[in-house]
């Protein structure tokens, strides 16, 4: 993928977040609403899923209509009630709607998994699309994970959930950002009036709504991702942070659709009126001027790999451990 060279290339971002990752349709309606265009697209888990899908062509009224008629419980059941899952209904649902590459989608896509036997974040910009969003988005401990070029791939929000490097590598020089990561002391505060694990675990709950286990685990993933997401986030900054803080809703709220995304719009109608609306981003970003591209890591080469659905494509880039400098 060939960098955008001195000219300005906006990147669109989308976090992880499960459920919570709804609000990224709100903020897109309202940056549509507002004229706002994007040459390439990251995301990690939801932010993948609805990232392959707004870079396939669908507009945010799209995604919106999609969201509605879809059962998200069946498609990503993170119960946790079942053991890991296959995954194979998400993967049905990707294949459904996207296209089989990267190379046949209509704006560059990078999606964010995360190696587990190495501990290394894994880009993936080429080949087998299904395969990567499904890797991105394979929670721990809900999705078993998947293998894609001799590596174990898992949950890209388990090392980077808001991945604005990784538009860099794509050759974003400036980013906007939805960012539904709650921020460490909504976490703590939630599990402050949830009580203590114990009284959680040993209280009389009902089963087929709450899985104590579950909502442990979920917790503690939103303990970990808003720690290092602002640790990235410093490192990356995004010019447009869009941060949507929603303690009140899960990562397995899928029935909280419409409030979610209208927590998007609010979000975002206040971070544009904060920039003096999309002319004062556009002034701020200097779109349409030349810059130098930002100073980034350039990834190692591209890994070969064969997957059961595609015989030998590239499919991952690999950053981390091993990065070279830029010239």
């Amino acid at each position: 993928m060939e960098r955008a060279g001195r000219h300005i290339c906006v990147g669109l971002v989308l976090s992880g977040g499960g459920a919570r990752g709804f609000a990224h349709i709100g903020v897109l309606r309202v940056l549509e609403r507002a004229g706002a265009k994007f040459d390439v697209v990251a995301g990690t888990s939801m932010g993948a899923i609805l990232g392959a899908l707004y870079a396939s062509g669908a507009s945010a009224e799209d995604l919106y209509e999609l969201a509605t008629v879809t059962d998200w419980t069946d498609v990503v059941d993170l119960s946790l009630k079942t053991g890991l899952m296959k995954g194979d209904r998400l993967a049905g649902f990707l294949a459904e709607r996207l296209p089989a590459t990267f190379e046949e989608l209509k704006l560059p896509l990078a999606v964010v998994a995360t190696d587990i036997e190495s501990g290394e974040e894994v880009v993936m910009t080429e080949g087998d699309l299904v395969s990567a969003v499904r890797a991105s988005a394979s929670f721990p401990g809900a999705f078993e994970p998947v293998h894609i070029a001799g590596r174990t791939l898992a949950d890209g929000g388990i090392i980077n959930n808001l991945p604005i490097n990784a538009a860099g590598w794509l050759g974003a020089n400036r980013v906007i950002a939805s960012d539904v990561t709650p921020p460490r002391q909504s976490v703590y505060t939630t599990i402050e009036e949830e009580g203590s694990w114990w009284e959680r675990m040993v209280a009389t709950v009902k089963l087929e709504r709450r899985n104590p286990m579950a909502q442990m685990l979920f917790r503690a993933s939103d303990i970990q991702q808003s720690i290092l997401v602002d640790i990235n986030a410093t490192i990356h900054p995004a010019d447009l942070r869009i941060r949507i803080p929603m303690p009140q809703h899960r990562i397995e709220s899928f029935t909280s659709f419409e409030e979610i995304v209208w927590e998007g719009e609010r979000a975002a109608e206040l971070a544009l009126a904060a920039a003096g609306g999309w002319q004062g981003v556009r002034a701020e970003i200097g779109q349409g001027q030349a810059v130098e591209p930002p100073a980034l890591d350039a990834p190692p080469e591209a890994v070969e790999s064969s997957v059961a659905s595609v015989a030998k494509t590239t499919l991952a880039r690999v950053i981390g451990r091993g990065g070279k400098k830029r010239a």
